[in-house]
Order: C-alpha cells, then structure tokens, then sequence
C-alpha cells in the first residue's frame, strides 16, 4: 500500500520503530508520538512529536500535529496504531508503587482511549478506508503473576478496541478495529522482564529461558507481519496475531 497515512505512538523504538520504518519504505506517511525521536527514522514522509502520553491533559497538541501533518495532501487509507505502552510495575501487587500504577494505566490505557477518540472524531467525515488498531498481547487472556498492571491493561485496551469496533460496525466509511498480538519479540519490555530476579518478578526465569531458546523474534520481523494485518481487511473487532500471516 502507498499513499495512507499511519500515526504510530511509541516509534522510538522496538516494534513500533521497526512498524514505522517498514510502513514508510512502502512509500506511506507517518507521524510518529513518542517522548523521544528514533534516530533511524530520517524519511521526507516522517513527522514526530516529542510528547508525554503519561500527559494526558496536552493531547490538544497531539490534534494540532495530525492537522499539520495532513494539511493539503490527499490519503486513501488512514489508520492509528496504537503501540506504546508500559512495563512497569512488575511485582505484586501490594509493592507496586502508586505512581507507577497511575503511569501504567494512563499510558497503556486511558491514552489509547483518548486518542482513538480524537483521531475518529477528526477523521469521521474521510469518504476513506480508516483503521485504528491496538498493538496487544496474548497476556490479555492468561493472567500472570507479578504482571496484574501489563495483563490488565492489555485486556481493557482489547475490550474497549471491541466496544469500538461495534460503534463503527455498520456505518459508512467506519472505522475498522482490531487488536494485534504480535508474538514475543526482543524488546526493552522484554529485556526489563528478563533483568529481574525470580525474588523481583515471579515470571523472570520464564522470560530469561525463552530469550535463551530463540523463541523472541526480532522488532523487524514482527513489523513485517503487523503491516500486512493493517492493510488487509478483518473480521471488526478481532484480535488478529500474526501466526495468522
């Protein structure tokens, strides 16, 4: 696909920096949302906004980038990926410091709630095709231990993708929804797993023995698989994993 225009949050690195690279060499547009700018993102078609999503009261300036981004130039295909999210904390629940749950929450949750507000709002009247998907993980359905805040956020963001996808489901030039697992991959959330002890964190020699085995794939791979599930068509609302690619 050519032409569409992809706002990815958390580009400046592991999958949604691979996710961005892969959808500008195919020749889109992409405005990437994340605290720090990716130093392997130097295309003519890439904008970034340095921002916060911890910052939930400064989204105005997130709209004001979209409409500057797209101001005078034409999509066929626009669609929001929303990737970033939150590691920490890890632990039982009872050590798991308060702002720290605060962050998480706000971060892989009540920010993709937000945006995916704002960016169908904005983009409603596009006689277009328009996604919004939400880079998710099997942990949504298998609760672990020590990881109550990721799983937790994880399955609100896919029962909200859900409520969503029902909004849209029959209207004209609606938005298509879908949640995506992209398998284990090599990330910092992975390596911050793998850096606990088992005292620390009850799932760390899990993580730590599958890195050893091979069983990680790298950001690049995931991306390539998650770029063909956004620009194909799905059944709305499904959780979509790129073992189906």
């Amino acid at each position: 696909m050519k032409n569409g225009f992809f706002l990815i949050t958390g580009t400046s690195k592991g999958i949604g920096e691979a996710l961005a690279q892969k959808i500008l060499q195919e020749g889109n547009t992409v405005l990437g949302i994340s605290r720090n700018r990716s130093n392997t993102l130097e295309y003519p078609s890439y904008h970034h906004l340095s921002f916060d999503l911890n910052d939930t009261s400064g989204f105005n300036r997130i709209i004001e980038k979209i409409n500057e981004t797209v101001s005078g130039q034409s999509f066929d295909f626009i669609c929001l990926v929303n990737n970033a999210s939150a590691i920490e904390p890890l632990g039982p629940i009872e050590k798991c410091p308060p702002a720290e749950i605060e962050f998480h929450v706000k971060v892989g949750l009540i920010a993709p709630m937000l945006l995916t507000s704002m960016f169908i709002k904005r983009f409603k009247d596009e006689k277009i095709r328009k996604k919004a998907a939400f880079i998710s993980s099997r942990v949504a359905f298998t609760p672990l231990a020590d990881s109550s805040m990721y799983c937790s956020s994880k399955a609100g963001a896919i029962m909200f993708a859900q409520c969503v996808a029902l909004e849209q489901k029959d209207r004209e030039y609606g938005f298509e929804v879908n949640s995506i697992g992209p398998g284990m991959v090599n990330t910092s959330m992975q390596q911050a797993a793998r850096l606990k002890t088992s005292d620390e964190y009850a799932m760390a020699d899990y993580f730590k023995q599958a890195f050893k085995d091979g069983k990680l794939q790298e950001p690049g791979e995931a991306a390539e698989k998650i770029y063909t599930i956004l620009i194909n068509k799905y059944e709305q609302g499904k959780y979509v994993n790129v073992s189906e690619v």
